[in-house]
């Protein structure tokens, strides 16, 4: 009996790899993929609506002064991707871009969007460069803005 039980023991976690293989491969449901796009398309809205935000704060800045508060700005809307969300267990760390064929998709849709923000982004900073101003924590804000 003993000997049965080991067997079955044994067969159970020979076998548990190959269950989890199969199901990882199994084709993912309407609802799966409806979902998948839903939390792309969300993404990139958010992203779009943080780009505008950080493109009207970088107009602002004008010296030292206006950089470090355009910095704090930008951070508002970027803190929680940056430094992680606050919990009650805690900080947790940078956010995670989502990845898989829905965020591809919604690249492909919003990308004359992005292309055009980034454009605006990249004036932006030129101009900013152009005024010689050094804040680390514009800096680190641009860096946030061109990351997420």
């Amino acid at each position: 009996m003993k000997f049965f039980a080991y067997l079955l023991t044994m067969c159970a976690l020979v076998g548990a790899p190959t269950l989890t293989a199969a199901e990882d491969d199994a084709p993912k449901s309407s609802a799966e993929t409806r979902a998948e796009k839903k939390e792309a398309a969300e993404w990139y809205k958010k992203k779009i609506a943080r780009q505008k935000k950080a493109i009207a704060a970088l107009k602002k800045v004008r010296d030292e002064k206006s950089a470090k508060k355009a910095a704090a700005t930008i951070m508002k809307y970027y803190g929680k991707l940056v430094g992680g969300n606050s919990t009650a267990m805690g900080t947790s760390g940078p956010a995670e871009v989502p990845e898989g064929e829905a965020m591809d998709a919604a690249a492909e849709k919003y990308e004359k969007q992005l292309e055009k923000l980034q454009e605006q982004l990249n004036a932006e900073i030129e101009r900013i460069g152009e005024l010689n101003i050094s804040c680390s924590e514009l800096d680190e804000a641009i860096d946030a803005v061109n990351k997420y």
